[in-house]
């Protein structure tokens, strides 16, 4: 396949700061303890040209924190978490009496990364070492810059050994961000957004291994470094509860009289008080909250005369009455976008409340239009709801194509989300004759259509499983799948759910045929396939496990393993999932002799 191992390995030292074609090197090692050479070898080499000539650079840093993290979750997918926490380790002082080297490599990784990367790379550590895993967030964006986003944080039972190495790492961790931060300025809004995004991660982290009394400190502690972050003011005003433990808004009230009118932010903050008050006290309440909402921010930008010549003074609501989406005179000139966007969607909530359902919709488009690329999920959320409830053109019976509709809109007004680019592809941008590089992206597979914003929708109206609840013929069900499909033909997710629907029997599908069962393992596994970059470790375990308890499916289980245990060949969870499937089929011992090629012991 690599043609010439030498010849191969030759063009690696002659190009030794190549990223991508120390992917390919390390995909050609067919031995787990060759693979990991292949990635101590690939990192010493990246950081010492990074040191030498790119220290600072944004690529070189990815380059380095991807391979880094692949390299960890190698470990533990091969069985060998232990090490990883081993080499995690490493970054701890070394005791007087120890017989273990620092990690001079983990020292290196960290001097080569930028700040951004700090966060995350400290954040992956602290999360392997409590979870013994990496952040499925994370693996997700293997191959791509990374970010923050959505690290979930269960609650999990640890051993006192354990805990206090986390808690033991995790101070490191924040002692290292403090120096990096004091050497080096934060200047620019993705370092600002991914420092708070790292406070919110410690805080999160300190719940799981401490409780919520030392949470609640440290949580004032960040407040004061970082007065004006609408995420730890919220996070800050849900944890909040009266005497007795039981629901309280002081919180949100508090963060609203102490908001700088200056700083973008109040009405995010009103808004995610009145979805509160909603969820915990009902629409009354929420209703009420709307009024004094807008009645606060219109003192803003009138004085009390002009709001008094406006209305009659013996309605509260009149003003609110009055206003519309298609002039917001509420709404400051100076307000950035994500203010307006909020704004928009107060007003349609509020109309809402008031049962004025047109202008409600009137503000709920013009919020969508307005939403900036980091917000568009969250306002997508409530323009979806606000249809399947109140819009005319999408019933809770509308046809497929009426919600295709709809989808493709969404996914149009989402233009600015861009897919994430693979860090290996990035030399294409370096070529100067655009029709070469457009050469180049043609040979290449084209990155997979990002499914997440599409579920993100169908979750908004259909819940967790993301299929229609009427769903109760097997041609309605496969009609609806395959016009997503048609959108975003890696649709894994949505695959996993008509797969798991179809298995437990659903009461209100009537499953008389194993086609309808073949189709939706087809389904399933060519959405895998489709998927570019390559589904994480967890997706392909998920597939064996659907896939292992369906018969008849002989020819599609061989043609999953085949590319499944090409895409992550030291996964001991697929080798096992394998080796039961051969059990049944006569060739356990085959498979033994292949893991045990790879490193990986099974049976």
């Amino acid at each position: 396949m690599y043609g010439n191992p030498c010849s191969f390995v030759l063009q690696v030292k002659n190009s030794n700061r190549s990223y991508g074609l120390w992917l390919v090197y390390i995909d050609s090692r067919i031995h787990l303890d060759d693979r990991l050479v292949a990635y101590n070898a690939a990192l010493t080499a990246l950081c010492h040209h990074a040191s030498a000539f790119d220290r600072g650079n944004v690529y070189a840093s990815a380059c380095i924190l991807d391979l880094f993290l692949q390299m960890m979750d190698c470990l533990c997918m091969s069985g060998n978490v232990g090490k990883a926490i081993q080499k995690i380790q490493g970054l701890f002082p070394v005791a007087a009496n120890s017989d273990e080297p620092p990690s001079h490599l983990l020292s290196d990784i960290l001097t080569c990364l930028t700040i951004s990367d700090k966060y995350i790379f400290w954040v992956c550590c602290v999360y392997l070492v409590i979870y013994r895993k990496l952040p499925d967030a994370i693996v997700q964006q293997f191959e791509c810059e990374k970010e923050l986003l959505a690290i979930e944080w269960p609650s999990v039972h640890l051993q006192n050994e354990e805990k206090q190495r986390a808690v033991k790492l995790v101070e490191m961790a924040v002692d290292s961000v403090k120096v990096s931060v004091n050497s080096e300025s934060l200047d620019s809004d993705t370092n600002v957004r991914l420092a708070q995004q790292f406070a919110l991660c410690h805080i999160r982290c300190t719940l799981v291994l401490d409780g919520p009394a030392c949470c609640q400190n440290l949580l004032g502690k960040y407040m004061k470094l970082c007065p004006s972050c609408v995420e730890l003011v919220l996070l800050s005003s849900r944890l909040q509860t009266n005497g007795t433990g039981g629901v309280s808004f002081e919180g949100f009230e508090g963060a609203i009289s102490n908001w700088p009118k200056e700083v973008p932010g109040i009405h995010c903050i009103w808004n995610q008080y009145i979805e509160y008050a909603l969820q915990k006290e009902g629409p009354n309440f929420a209703k009420e909250l709307t009024v004094h909402w807008f009645n606060s921010v219109s003192k803003v930008r009138y004085p009390l005369n002009e709001i008094l010549d406006t209305v009659d003074g013996n309605s509260s609501h009149g003003l609110l009455e009055l206003a519309s989406a298609s002039n917001p005179y509420f709404l400051t000139s100076s307000s950035n976008q994500m203010e307006i966007m909020f704004g928009l969607i107060n007003l349609s909530l509020a109309k809402l409340l008031h049962n004025d359902h047109i202008e409600a919709h009137v503000a709920i488009d013009r919020a969508l239009k307005a939403a900036p690329p980091q917000y568009i999920k969250h306002c997508l959320r409530e323009h979806a709801v606000f249809l399947l409830n109140y819009g005319s053109q999408l019933k809770k019976d509308a046809p497929v194509s009426e919600q295709l509709k709809i989808l493709n809109g969404y996914l149009n007004d989402a233009q600015a989300l861009s897919a994430y680019e693979p860090l290996s592809r990035r030399f294409i941008d370096s070529i100067e004759k655009p029709i070469v590089q457009q050469l180049i992206r043609n040979i290449l597979s084209p990155v997979s259509s990002d499914f997440s914003l599409v579920n993100f929708v169908l979750e908004a109206w259909y819940g967790p499983s993301l299929l229609p609840p009427k769903s109760n013929q097997p041609k309605d069900l496969v009609d609806f799948v395959e016009a997503i499909f048609e959108i975003v033909p890696s649709n894994y997710p949505l695959a996993f759910s008509v797969c798991k629907l179809l298995c437990r029997g659903y009461s209100s599908i009537n499953v008389t045929s194993d086609s309808v069962l073949y189709w939706a393992c087809s389904i399933l596994v060519n959405a895998i396939f489709h998927a570019i970059p390559i589904p994480p470790e967890y997706a392909w375990v998920e597939a064996a496990g659907i896939l292992g308890d369906i018969s008849g499916i002989e020819l599609i289980s061989d043609s999953f393993y085949k590319k499944a245990l090409s895409a992550h060949p030291f996964s001991v969870k697929l080798w096992t999932c394998y080796y039961n499937l051969s059990k049944t089929r006569g060739y356990a011992s085959t498979v033994v002799q292949k893991a045990r090629e790879r490193g990986i012991e099974v049976g």
